[in-house]
């Protein structure tokens, strides 16, 4: 495709020739050496040599042409490949979307089967608040775009990338970013660069339903069901599932307990993790339908908490309802079993004692630090075994809200209870009975009675800035950070 605003020149890395196709790209990856160049007013700059990029099957290729909501005609004009600098090695992917008729664009990604668009916008006279002033949970203000809640605060890198880019990326350097989201969808990030010679940018947008991007190809951006490969463990040469490998970041071993990261569709050994003392009631890889969602068990983790000396633990299973959907968990504690479903972080408001969760108050009941104990199976983030977060939860009529929080990132959730026949009908597999958790000591559940007092000063006094790194029930990746949308 061409336009007035073709630009041509050799690439002053190699001397290839670099052709600028859309007029509001800053900077393209050269096809030849792979490195970053920047156009200016007088000539092109090479900035810095991408990371070959790896292999994340999409159907938003390079070049690709669709329409946008049925009417306005796009083309995807570049791509990038990023890691947070705390977990290197598990990049994610964000896509360069053109509006050639319009001359706009936006940053298309998505994490946890959930997809986000966002474009750049005016950053507020007041500026964007001091990163080292945020937290996750906190609500800070943005000028004229509102109030927003704080859902991470980190550091990431662009690692690899391909065709034009709306920025000047710096292949491999940290970057300060913070994600934020509101009500109704809305989502965005405070891109804060280098501190030197990368500007600060801010990125608005909403998540959106992937159907909108309807591609001339016929593909669906998003397809129905996933695609399960399997690894062989690096360590017991067992045959290890994968259901979800592009978002995989870790592994565990159900035979063996060997830990390892995915990378570029192998498994590198990292270390022996204790096995669990019991085995899942509902086995890695059993299918079922739970609430009219076609589901899949890819993990199980135990976690436990301390009060007045006493272990008290519970048992999680990830699942995986497709990419649609994305991951759930099941909860079970002292017998009782709970749906937990991911909830984005603008739409839950806590303060003092309640949460507010789609019009409804929800009461203070618990708070606790929670630490993994034990894990096998698959996880979308790097699990370990002793991290640990602040954990909260709000009772009201229907269920729980349910918030995790360390220095790092705030999810949400909202736990809804199920009967044991409702998981026996669904994994097709024997109802369980009230009593499985008695060989593991008490749940959560239990606390509220035991040691009320105790949590209320938890309550007051505790501090997450220490929590560690970690996921666990319904926890809520952040979507783009490097980009912007329509």
């Amino acid at each position: 495709m061409t336009n007035p605003f073709d630009r041509q020149a050799a690439c002053p890395s190699c001397g290839a020739p670099i052709t600028f196709r859309f007029a509001g790209a800053a900077a393209q990856v050269c096809r030849s050496c792979n490195f970053v160049v920047a156009r200016t007013d007088r000539n092109l700059v090479a900035v810095g040599r991408m990371a070959d990029l790896v292999d994340i099957p999409s159907p938003l290729t390079l070049g690709a042409t669709g329409r946008w909501n049925g009417t306005e005609p796009f083309v995807v004009d570049g791509r990038v490949q990023l890691d947070r600098a705390s977990a290197p090695g598990a990049p994610w992917q964000e896509f360069f979307i053109a509006f050639p008729n319009s001359g706009k664009w936006c940053w298309v990604a998505s994490a946890q089967g959930r997809w986000y668009s966002t474009t750049e916008f005016p950053i507020p006279p007041v500026g964007l608040p001091a990163i080292n002033s945020l937290r996750p949970g906190q609500t800070i203000q943005l000028g004229e775009y509102g109030a927003w809640t704080v859902a991470e605060v980190g550091q990431r890198r662009v690692v690899s990338g391909e065709g034009e880019l709306p920025a000047v990326a710096q292949p491999g350097l940290p970057t300060g970013f913070v994600d934020i989201a509101g009500p109704n969808g809305a989502f965005g990030t405070l891109d804060y660069g280098d501190g030197r010679n990368i500007p600060p940018k801010l990125y608005l947008g909403r998540q959106i339903d992937p159907a909108i991007m309807a591609l001339d190809s016929g593909q669906q951006v998003q397809a129905a069901e996933a695609k399960v490969t399997s690894v062989a463990c690096p360590n017991c040469g067992g045959n290890l599932p994968l259901v979800t490998p592009g978002q995989t970041e870790r592994v565990v071993c159900r035979y063996c307990g060997m830990a390892s990261d995915l990378a570029n569709g192998a498994l590198k050994a990292l270390g022996p993790a204790p096995k669990p003392p019991i085995e899942p009631y509902i086995p890695l890889g059993t299918e079922g339908t739970l609430r009219q969602n076609r589901v899949i068990c890819i993990g199980f983790t135990i976690r436990g908490c301390t009060v007045e000396g006493e272990r008290y633990r519970w048992r999680e299973y990830l699942l995986y309802a497709g990419p649609r959907i994305g991951y759930l968990w099941l909860m079970e504690e002292d017998g009782a079993w709970w749906l937990v479903t991911p909830i984005p972080p603008g739409e839950v408001a806590v303060s003092g004692g309640s949460a507010l969760y789609k019009q409804n108050y929800y009461n203070w009941k618990q708070s606790v630090r929670a630490e993994t104990e034990y894990v096998i199976g698959e996880f979308y983030w790097k699990v370990e075994i002793g991290e640990s977060v602040q954990a909260t939860e709000y009772e009201g009529s229907g269920g729980k809200v349910s918030v995790e929080q360390n220095n790092k990132e705030v999810t949400y959730s909202f736990c809804e209870r199920l009967s044991p026949n409702e998981i026996g009908t669904a994994f097709g597999i024997k109802a369980p009975s009230g009593g499985s958790a008695s060989s593991e000591g008490g749940g959560c559940g239990t606390i509220i009675v035991i040691a009320i007092v105790i949590l209320i000063l938890i309550l007051v006094l505790a501090d997450c800035d220490g929590c560690g790194g970690g996921g666990g029930g319904g926890v809520f990746i952040g979507g783009p950070s490097f980009g912007g949308g329509k």
